[in-house]
Parts: structure tokens; sequence; C-alpha cells
């Protein structure tokens, strides 16, 4: 994302603090790349992220948060996730499509921590909690 931001000259918002110009085409200017660097920014995120990053005022802001979720890949947070996605349980009445996307964006997430579960596994979990609230019925 940070050669996208580069090659369109737009990098220098995320990497200081610009301070808005007072005068009006330099301000029109300033609102068209900021707009612009937002919707790049908001483009290339993933879904489950979008909430993280969308109410940020400025695309410093945005890439700030950016930066804390992605460098903050810790092993702790691993943990959570992973217990996370092994306690996952389909509510009662819950369809599946919103089970297995919990599934999935959990799994995302666990991505950008380094830790992505097989495809086999996930399989595993989705048919154990499916199977478990079909039999209850």
């Amino acid at each position: 994302m940070a050669f996208l931001l580069d090659e369109h000259a737009l990098k220098k918002y995320v990497d200081n603090m610009v301070v808005v110009p007072v005068d009006v085409d330099s301000l029109k200017k300033y609102r068209a790349e900021m707009a612009k660097e937002k919707r790049m920014i908001l483009d290339r995120v993933k879904d489950y992220v979008i909430y993280h990053i969308a109410s940020r005022g400025t695309a410093k802001e945005m890439w700030d948060t950016l930066s804390t979720l992605y460098q903050g890949s810790s092993e702790q947070r691993k943990m959570h996730l992973e217990q996370k996605l092994r306690s996952a349980q389909m509510q009662k009445g819950e369809c599946v499509y919103p089970f297995l996307t919990k599934l999935q964006e959990t799994r995302d997430e666990l991505s950008v921590v380094g830790s992505t579960p097989q495809d086999s596994e996930l399989l595993k979990l989705a048919l154990n909690f499916v199977s478990d609230e079909w039999q209850a019925k």
C-alpha cells in the first residue's frame, strides 16, 4: 500500500502530519488529495479492518491505526484469535452463512498475525458446529 501511495505522490500525508493550508486553492488541492488517499486506503483493507479506521479524520490517523493493528501481532493476540476460532459457535437459529463468515473473518485476522489455519481445519470446525446445531433440532 505504501508503494501505491508513493506512486500517486500521496505518501506525504501518511509519513508526516501535514498542516492544513489556509489559501483557497491549496486547501482545495489538500482536501482532494486527502479524500483520494483515504479512499485508496479503505479500498485496500479487509472488511473487518474498515471499522477500525473509517472514522479517522486524516489519512495519517488511518495509517497509524493500521500500523498499530498490523504491527501488534504479538503472541497474546495470536492465542486470543486461535481461541476465538476454536470456541466459535452457531447461535440458536443462526443461519450457516453468517457463521461461516465469522469463521472466515477470524481466519483473516489470524493471517495478519502470521498464523493462517489450514482450510481443512476450518472445514472441520465448520462441520462440527453446523452438525451440532442440526442435531440439536
